[in-house]
């Protein structure tokens, strides 16, 4: 397995290898990993409250248009 492992140079640090078992992320990853998860959760979010928005409209005119009445 030390061919996985990355080579420490002088100039430059060795570099995490995320396909060992052991590694924990890092600070940047995780941040950039919650980033992304609040955009996916904005992003379906909008998306369901413009679907109940929708389903709530379209049974209030269904209700209107029941009961006889005019729809504004």
């Amino acid at each position: 397995m030390d061919a996985l492992k990355p080579v420490d140079t002088p100039t430059t640090p060795a570099r995490r290898n995320p396909m060992l078992a052991d590694t924990e992320p890092t600070d940047e990853e995780l941040h950039q990993v919650m980033l992304e998860a609040r955009d996916v959760a904005r992003q379906r979010k909008a998306f369901s409250d413009a679907w109940m928005h929708e389903q709530l409209e379209k049974a209030w005119r269904e209700a209107r248009t029941r009961d006889g009445q005019q729809i504004d």
